[in-house]
């Protein structure tokens, strides 16, 4: 046990590392396919394509939290080796996830017939998403139960593996876009590349779980109802975290679609997509705590996870600073210059949610993701709810005032503003109501020291280099890509060299220049 805690740095590090690489060649991807759809489908096709990956997103509800409570029991069963419980559990899990695939394709059809009722659809357009929607639910059911592997991998600390095999996947679904874009296959031409992809991808990750464990098994005869209670004692909480968090991310589109227009919704899905692609930028080293924490809470060093917790929260608030800085100065160039957007509400939702994204990176993600993992997964819940609650609640409202208030406004389309301060505002206030003072009381440590230890150089650095990337715009303004990204590695560099003078703390310059030597002349040191 002494050796695999041990391994943990190492291990995190090469996971880390290809997790950027994934989500380089993923944001690559992305950049090039969203401009194929974006410019090769009409607006409502394309508001149409992220409808329902935000609608079949809710098929996440009939998880039950069971997947998170497979990467913990997989984390776990590494420390006390009992297979034989674990091949029960996994079993459980998987064909309860078969019975719930079912439930996808009834909501599919039933969805099908009622398309015009619920959203605003051109009555010629009909036909042609119900057959899409029915061929999506029903690709959609296939993949839900194969879906936890990666899961599996996950609690194994194979990020690495896992990530690999969804690269290969990633290639191939770009090259399938691209031909049906080319076909003139559209939608439904789309939704089986999509999720045969998705298919494959989980399958390939089965065969490599059947190595990795020589002792796997999934046979109906492993099934146990009595390990269903003890494993939903933990799952139901993580589902309502999932729940709210769908919710939260995947709502939106709902609310604009609803008291707005699908059209409206092509719009606000690049503001989302934006503020997405830098979540998943910065948030690469996440993916580890979960089941790091599970691994030494399991092991009962306590000691050892609080300094994950806070060392973590320091390193997310350090990324998470860097990336923001030029991303929310540049953002409206980069949007004409990307797309060919020049919307003023949609920029302005674009730096409301990157701004929200921020606060989540920064002053959230690494307690809850802590926290979850050692046993604090109810009042995580609770408060998932609350937020959950508040978020639809004044994204509705502000949806509906922003107009009114701001009646003799130029802006259009000005409602979906209220929508994403319906986004930040419960986010927000969370933040600092609730996940700050709770990581603290969990660390030890009070709110004064928290601030000044985690949080105070790295705010310090990021207002000045705000103010940097700032005068570099008005100096010359970036209307090409060029332009921007220069701007965007400059003012990565001026903030990373104000944060060795200024963000770090002698101890820590000490130890980095330790490790870089370590790695330029390791002979030195010995």
């Amino acid at each position: 046990m002494q050796n695999h805690q041990s391994a943990i740095p190492k291990r995190m590090l090469i996971n880390t590392l290809s997790n950027y690489g994934k989500m380089i060649i993923g944001m690559g991807i992305t950049i090039f396919l969203t401009r194929i759809l974006f410019l090769g489908l009409s607006r409502e096709e394309y508001g149409f394509w992220a409808l329902l990956w935000s609608i079949f997103g809710y098929s996440l509800l009939l998880d039950f939290g069971f997947g998170t409570a497979v990467q913990k029991h997989t984390s776990e069963s590494v420390v006390t080796q009992d297979w034989d419980k674990y091949n029960r559990v996994v079993s459980t899990v998987f064909f309860n996830y078969v019975a719930f695939a079912f439930l996808i394709v009834v909501f599919a059809v039933v969805l099908s017939f009622n398309l015009g009722r619920f959203f605003g659809i051109a009555p010629e357009n009909e036909a042609y998403f119900a057959k899409t929607i029915v061929l999506f639910g029903t690709g959609s059911a296939i993949a839900f139960p194969f879906g936890f592997f990666a899961e599996i991998l996950r609690g194994l600390q194979k990020m690495h593996t896992r990530n690999i095999i969804q690269i290969c996947y990633m290639l191939f679904n770009f090259i399938g876009m691209a031909i049906m874009m080319k076909l003139k296959q559209g939608l439904v031409g789309m939704v089986f590349v999509a999720l045969g992809t998705n298919i494959l991808s989980s399958l390939t990750m089965m065969i490599v779980v059947h190595r990795l464990i020589p002792t796997f098994q999934l046979s109906p005869a492993n099934y146990d109802r009595s390990l269903l209670v003890s494993v939903m004692s933990f799952s139901l909480y993580a589902y309502l975290i999932t729940f709210t968090n769908i919710i939260i991310l995947k709502t939106d589109q709902l609310v604009i679609s609803v008291f707005g227009s699908v059209a409206m919704v092509a719009v606000y899905q690049i503001s989302i997509r934006l503020a997405d692609t830098y979540q998943k930028f910065s948030a690469q080293f996440l993916d580890n705590l979960g089941p790091v924490a599970a691994t030494l809470f399991a092991a009962g060093d306590k000691s050892k996870v609080n300094q994950i917790l806070l060392q973590s929260n320091r390193l997310m608030g350090i990324i998470s600073s860097l990336l923001i800085v030029p991303i929310i100065v540049y953002v409206k160039p980069l949007l004409n210059i990307w797309l060919q957007l020049d919307h003023p509400a949609g920029m302005i939702c674009a730096m409301i949610l990157l701004a929200s994204m921020y606060v989540l990176l920064f002053f959230r993600s690494s307690s809850v993701y802590v926290l979850l993992m050692a046993n604090e997964h109810r009042i995580l819940a609770f408060v998932a709810i609350i937020e959950a609650l508040l978020n639809l609640g004044l994204s509705i409202l502000f949806m509906k005032l922003m107009p009114v208030i701001f009646y003799t406004s130029k802006i259009p389309d000005i409602g979906m503003i209220g929508v994403a301060l319906g986004t930040f505002l419960p986010n927000f206030i969370l933040a600092f109501s609730f996940n700050i003072p709770k990581a603290c009381r969990f660390a030890g440590i009070s709110i004064s020291q928290y601030f000044r230890d985690v949080v105070l150089r790295t705010l310090i650095v990021s207002f000045i280099s705000l103010g940097f990337a700032y005068f570099l715009g008005r100096i010359y303004y970036p209307g090409r890509l060029l332009i921007v990204l220069l701007y965007g590695a400059l003012t990565a560099v001026f903030y990373l060299i104000l944060t060795y003078f200024i963000g770090l703390n002698g101890e820590e310059r000490r130890q980095l220049s330790i490790a870089i030597k370590s790695r330029i002349a390791p002979d030195k040191l010995r």
